[in-house]
Parts: structure tokens; C-alpha cells; sequence
């Protein structure tokens, strides 16, 4: 009698026992196969050629959680080394790959990514800032540009342009090693709006004739203005009072010219222009090009800081 009321029991505490075992069967099943849909996307993200492709599978790996309950895998990369990556292979795509260097180092038992800029003491990572993910040199903490891939908008910050490129990174990093990074930004940005349609802000680093660099405040003493024709004269140069505007121009080498003037009378706002025939100059290049101009922004720097307008 006791057996037969045995049996049942454990008949039920078998079938019981087996679903228990074929639902963390499904489990780690279900695991790996988000394992291989990692690793198919990690394979797409570093080989392939196609920028649609590249750009799909960074959005798609930055948001991924590959990790499950059942399982867990070790060896997994932040949302800010798949855009390094992106980064790294866009360029690498158009010829850039030996200006940095894409190197790998560990933390916390995960791989992580840096960019490193030869003949500069500066690396780099994305770190997450609000809706945007920020480019960050690693040592100073400034943000070189602010990258949104959803909303498709790329945008240089003005402030870092300042620190990094005229004042404590040009007393220790190679001005030529400084020049080269900031082509490969450029180029990064114009890759985004040629492959993506992006909205790129290129502050001071756009050569286009049609932008106007805007001052960030508004008002500019004479003084400014004063400084700079004096400093031209001594490295014989003739900054000229416009005659049609309220302004003055200077005229440099390769036929490009400098132009200062209020834009809008009616809240004074100041802004630079530069322009030459083949656009190859931007505010940047001019301002490094020439010592003159670079010691008159430094020393006007408050008074000449861009407004960023993404």
C-alpha cells in the first residue's frame, strides 16, 4: 500500500526534476545564441566594408546586453570601445589607420580601448555626457567633440579647442603631431556627414568660405582690434578698416584673408570669416600658421572664444 503511494510521488518529483532541467537547457541555449549574435556583430564591426553595415552594427552592439541569467561572458567591450572602433575603421576605411594607434588594455577583467596619438603625451575614449557620447582626452578630462548617432550630430567644443590646441597642450605635445590629429578629426567629420548625413559643427577647424566664426559674447573692445594692427605692422602685414562694414581685414599669404566685422548692429555680435580661393584654410590654420595671429588670439582668448552652434 505504502509503495503504490510512492510511486506517484516520485513520478511527479522526476517530471518536475526534468522540466527544471530542460528550462535551464533552454536557458544556456537561449545564452549562447546571444553569445553568437554578439560575436556575428563584433565580426561585421571589424571587417566589413560597407559604412551602412558599420555604422548598423555599432548602434546595435551599444545597446546589446549579451550577458543572461544562465550565462555570463567575461570578455565583453563597453558602448565607448564600439565607437572606437567605428571611429577606427571609418577612418581606416579612407586611408587614416597610421595616424593613432587602436590599443587594448584591461580593467576589471574586461578589454578596453584607447586611441593614442603619436608625437602627443594624449589618449583618448567616449564617455557617455547626457544624449551624447563625448570624445575625452584621458589626462586633461576635455572633450574634443560630442558624437550623437541617433540624432546624427557631431559637434567640436570650443573650450578644449582652446586648452588643448593654444594653451597647456602646446607647451608639451609636437605642433605638427597636434596638426595631424586635427585633420583626422576633421576628416572623421566629414566621413559622417558624406557617408551619414550628419550635422557636423566644426568650429574654428571648418575651411569653408561660407562660415562665419561667431564670437560666443558680444562687443569687442578696439583695443582688440588696435593689438592686432600693430602686431600685423611688425611682422609686415597692413590690417586694412573696411569700408563697408564695421570691421577690418588682413591679407596673408596664398590669397587668403582674415576678415573681423560686427555681423549685427543690433546686438553687436562679432564674428571672423576666413577665406581663400581653393577653401583650404580654416580659422585653425591661420591661426597657427602665422605667430602673430596665434599670440593675438591667446592673449584675446576670452574675448575671441567661438560659440558652438550644435
Amino acid at each position: 500500500m505504502d509503495k503504490q503511494k510512492t510511486q506517484p510521488t516520485n513520478t511527479k518529483a522526476t517530471n518536475e526534476f526534468k522540466q527544471n532541467m530542460l528550462k535551464v537547457q533552454d536557458e544556456l541555449n537561449e545564452g549562447l545564441k546571444k553569445g553568437q549574435h554578439y560575436a556575428e556583430l563584433m565580426q561585421v564591426l571589424t571587417t566589413t566594408t560597407d559604412p551602412e553595415e558599420l555604422l548598423s552594427a555599432t548602434r546595435q552592439l551599444a545597446s546589446f546586453e549579451v550577458d543572461t541569467a544562465a550565462v555570463v561572458f567575461p570578455k565583453k567591450f563597453a558602448a565607448s570601445d564600439y565607437y572606437l572602433i567605428f571611429m577606427s575603421r571609418l577612418l581606416e576605411l579612407n586611408g587614416l589607420t597610421n595616424q593613432f594607434r587602436s590599443v587594448m588594455t584591461e580593467a576589471g577583467g574586461h578589454p578596453v580601448i584607447h586611441h593614442q596619438w603619436p608625437g602627443t603625451e594624449q589618449t583618448f575614449r567616449f564617455e557617455k555626457n547626457g544624449e551624447h557620447l563625448a570624445y575625452v582626452e584621458q589626462t586633461s578630462h576635455q572633450i574634443i567633440f560630442r558624437l550623437n548617432l541617433e540624432k546624427q550630430t557631431m559637434s567640436f567644443d570650443t573650450e578644449t579647442i582652446n586648452n588643448l590646441y593654444f594653451l597647456s597642450g602646446s607647451e608639451t605635445d609636437s605642433q605638427s603631431a597636434l596638426k595631424k590629429q586635427v585633420a583626422s578629426f576633421i576628416k572623421f567629420g566629414q566621413l559622417l556627414e558624406k557617408n551619414y548625413n550628419f550635422q557636423v559643427d566644426f568650429n574654428m577647424f571648418d575651411a569653408r568660405n561660407e562660415k562665419t566664426y561667431v564670437f560666443e559674447g558680444t562687443g569687442l573692445d578696439s583695443s582688440i582690434l588696435d593689438e592686432l594692427f600693430v602686431s600685423a605692422a611688425q611682422n609686415h602685414y597692413i590690417l586694412y578698416n573696411a569700408d563697408e562694414f564695421l570691421g577690418a581685414f588682413l591679407r596673408l599669404k596664398s590669397n587668403v584673408m582674415l576678415t573681423i566685422f560686427e555681423m549685427s548692429a543690433s546686438d553687436h555680435q562679432w564674428a571672423m570669416r576666413v577665406q581663400d580661393q581653393e577653401e583650404q584654410y580654416s580659422l585653425f590654420d591661420v591661426l597657427k600658421d602665422y605667430a602673430f595671429l596665434n599670440d593675438w588670439y591667446v592673449n584675446n582668448i576670452g574675448d575671441l572664444k567661438l560659440k558652438m552652434i550644435l
